[in-house]
């Protein structure tokens, strides 16, 4: 299991601490702000630094920017392309050695073009170990640690905020309903709407009603609002009612959406697989019907420890039943 965590250091087994930081040179926060017009070129340093406990290579790459889940800062991983804004950054990717306590300063330059229309626009510069480290512990893990920090380039101009509402979708976890509805900011500043969502079934009845703060919005980004349920739906045909607002920036929308629940695949009769003499044990997930996408490496950390879990109760579990008699 590969895991990259968004997060500034990570411990291992072993005891090796894994650390490392980037930090702007000559910015008044902890993330570059800029404001650049069409055509402007500005040269920028960035502090490459490992406060671990060992030495590490490591990889440090410009990287686009999106809105995760509900909102807030997702920075995309090394192997994926580099567009739009990300392209205005002259900085290649670049291993870099760092012992223990050590700092490395990286100039680089941001060039404007002269297309480039009023609005907010990031992107961001990761650092990271190149080589997955591999943790002792009763699980197998290898560790990518990554820390992100933003590119935040502002072109002044007239300032347009704007949302949009798209598709809904049904999805299972842990035994109950996950809605989620895509969502847009085709505007050119950053916002933190405010989602009021409302379910009802095919008779009109509401099934469910909530309200989801998000996070930030970035820019040019889709992304979706995500609402748990305390339930598993029925099979039948549902209509979510979204809106969405951000009064500080004066941006509305409103829409609604439907999808369809299916009905799960019927049971195998008895005595199907006779012949064979072996009981059917895994069935095919049916078609057309969505996984549930986890962005967080946090989350997919939790759901390893819940598989360990699990694995160590049947264990423990067929140890007991096959147990002599008076012991």
């Amino acid at each position: 299991m590969a895991l990259a965590l968004a997060a500034p250091g990570g411990v291992l087994a072993t005891g090796t601490r894994i650390k490392l930081a980037l930090q702007p040179v000559g910015q008044a926060g902890s993330f570059f702000d800029l404001t650049l017009r069409p055509g402007e070129t500005r040269k920028l340093d960035v502090e490459l630094s490992n406060a671990g406990t060992a030495t590490m290579a490591a990889r440090t790459y410009a990287s686009d920017v999106y809105t995760i889940i509900d909102g807030g800062f997702g920075a995309r991983l090394r192997d994926e392309p580099q567009t739009g804004v990300t392209r205005w950054l002259d900085y290649p990717t670049q291993v870099v050695g760092l012992p223990v306590g050590a700092a490395v300063r990286r100039t680089f330059r941001v060039a404007v073009p002269l297309s480039a229309k009023p609005g907010e626009y990031i992107t961001s510069l990761v650092l990271e170990n190149d080589d997955p480290i591999r943790d002792a512990g009763p699980v197998a893990i290898d560790q990518i640690v990554r820390q992100a920090i933003a590119v935040v380039i502002t072109v002044p101009g007239k300032r347009a905020p704007a949302l949009a509402i798209g598709e809904a979708s049904h999805a299972l976890l842990a035994g109950r309903s996950v809605v989620a509805v895509g969502v847009e900011n085709p505007g050119n500043v950053r916002l933190r709407p405010v989602a009021s969502f409302t379910l009802r079934d095919a008779a009109g009845v509401q099934v469910s009603q909530t309200s989801v703060a998000m996070d930030t919005f970035y820019a040019h980004t889709r992304t979706s609002i995500e609402v748990p349920l305390d339930r598993l739906l029925q099979p039948g045909t549902y209509t979510v009612r979204l809106s969405l607002e951000d009064v500080r920036q004066g941006a509305r929308a409103v829409g609604e959406a439907t999808f369809v629940v299916q009905a799960p695949p019927a049971a195998p009769a008895p005595g199907a697989d006779a012949g064979s003499g072996l009981a059917p044990v895994i069935q095919a997930r049916p078609e057309g019907a969505p996984d549930l996408a986890i962005e967080l490496g946090i989350r997919v950390a939790a759901l390893g420890t819940i598989v360990l879990v699990g694995f160590l109760g049947v264990a423990m579990l067929r140890r007991r039943r096959t147990r002599p008699a008076g012991r």
